[in-house]
């Protein structure tokens, strides 16, 4: 489960990442880093980012459906006896009447 986390997280840094890199009205951060290279620069810089920003939008929705999943399965009762046995677990203990007070009026 760890692992599974471990990955998200990479992915959602790597989508960041993307997203920043790619060149919006103002040039962006493609420019920053090299804007005349074969994959940052020009039309290589829309096309290979945005393939990237697609593929790693995708994943991070699988992933995440993955670990919902996964994760509701895991806190799940495996059947209808453990959801009993744990009721009768965190019960509370039953609880006397107070006879007293019903005999005694209140004032005297």
């Amino acid at each position: 489960m760890i692992f599974l986390y471990t990955i998200f997280i990479l992915i959602c840094v790597l989508l960041m990442v993307s997203v920043l890199l790619q060149s919006g009205k103002g040039g962006g951060l493609a420019g920053t880093f090299g804007g005349t290279s074969q994959y940052l620069g020009g039309r290589g810089a829309a096309t290979f980012l945005t393939k990237a920003t697609t593929t790693l939008a995708a994943i991070f929705m699988l992933m995440a459906i993955l670990l919902s999943t996964v994760g509701t399965r895991v806190s799940a009762p495996a059947d209808q006896s453990e959801v009993q046995r744990r009721m009768q677990q965190t019960a509370p203990a039953e609880v006397m009447p107070l006879q007293d007070a019903q005999e005694t009026p209140a004032g005297q």
